[in-house]
């Protein structure tokens, strides 16, 4: 007769097994997906508290605009992926710039305009990579020079003034069907097909996520960091190159001041979306749904008529958590941002209470 215990059922569940199972389902849905339940969940709520949130001339409005936000996020996630303190602080001004340099170029055709919008944007992006590479700066001085530089030659070539479209090839653009679906959103759409397939297929995305992840361990592989930087800060500059054709093509002008504080929401869009700023993690799709839940948060608030300061401070407390779970995550750490809720919870309170001593 053996003394041995019997083999334990390690399939057996605990009595609670439905409840560990769900908990485990709701983790595992929100590490696959990102935000897209914060994505879902802002849908429902925007259709409760606005009849016009989910009309389609809405939501239409509200993917024209996404749609250059999303062409500079897609270049601002593949720099914050390639980690080195990545971050691109020019692409709102290098956009305004490609768009006023291409449409110099309208007596040659919109395609001439197309590229050399486009090849503006690589341009200043090659500055911004050899910046951080080749001259050892951190991308944040680089990309803040390059800023200035780009919004100044927007203003320089313009004259401060607007450039008014004479092409009705670019205005479909911003006008265009292709079937029922606007052309923007199509060509954003493809972008960020395209550019998830190179993340995660390809060689190249490989290696750049292993640059951001580990950079002396890349370096000791055999990887040249500074030729894969280079390129990141180029598809940058090309990307937001490309939002200013598709901004002009939408606003009917090559505007000088087009694109004021982009940068600053596609950083957002990227952080929202799942990105570390530290480098090695994130992807497309994830800052896709976060552009998404940028542009219809904005737009549900302003339905809704809240002031559009307030709207600043509401984005700016989200943006604060996020990234605090995002650590929280990465960390490991338990519960570490409900503890600080109390911070988070004083800043909103003390921005009302100013807010409302300063509008007196």
């Amino acid at each position: 007769m053996s003394n041995e215990n019997p083999p334990t059922n390690r399939t057996s569940k605990p009595v609670n097994g439905k409840v560990r199972n769900f908990s485990q389902f709701i983790k595992v849905l929100f590490k696959k997906s990102g935000m897209l339940p914060a994505l879902i969940l802002l849908l429902v709520v925007g259709s409760l508290v606005s009849e016009n949130f989910l009309s389609v001339t809405n939501i239409s409005n509200v993917l024209r605009f996404a749609a250059i936000i999303g062409f500079i996020s897609i270049g601002q996630t593949l720099v914050i992926l390639s980690g080195g303190g990545g971050i691109d602080l020019s692409v709102a001004s290098v956009a305004a710039a490609s768009a006023v340099t291409g449409a110099l170029y309208q007596s040659s055709g919109s395609p001439v305009v197309v590229i050399v919008a486009v090849s503006t944007g690589v341009f200043f992006g090659l500055i911004n990579g050899l910046g951080v590479t080749v001259g050892g700066l951190q991308p944040f001085i680089v990309t803040l020079a390059t800023f200035t530089i780009a919004r100044g030659v927007a203003f320089d070539l313009t004259n401060a003034q607007p450039l008014y479209l004479k092409s009705d090839d670019l205005k479909l653009l911003s006008t265009g069907f292709i079937g029922p679906i606007p052309i923007p959103i199509i060509a954003v759409g493809l972008t960020i097909l395209i550019a998830q397939i190179i993340l995660s297929k390809t060689v190249f995305g490989r290696t750049l996520y292993a640059v951001g992840g580990n950079e002396e361990a890349a370096y000791a592989s055999g990887i040249s960091i500074r030729k894969y930087r280079i390129w990141i800060y180029m598809i940058s500059g090309g990307m937001a190159g490309l939002a200013g054709v598709f901004g002009m093509a939408q606003l009917n002008t090559a505007d000088p001041n087009f694109g004021n504080g982009y940068e600053l929401t596609s950083i957002a869009a990227v952080v929202v979306g799942g990105a570390i700023l530290a480098g090695g993690k994130g992807s497309v799709f994830g800052t896709a749904v976060g552009v998404l839940i940028m542009a219809l948060l904005s737009n549900l608030l302003n339905l809704l008529n809240v002031n559009p300061w307030a709207t600043l401070m509401i984005t700016g407390v989200i943006i604060v958590l996020v990234v605090g779970l995002n650590e929280d995550s990465v960390a490991n750490k338990n519960h570490r941002v409900w503890r600080g809720l109390p911070f988070y919870l004083s800043i909103v309170v003390g921005a009302v209470i100013l807010y409302g001593v300063i509008k007196r």
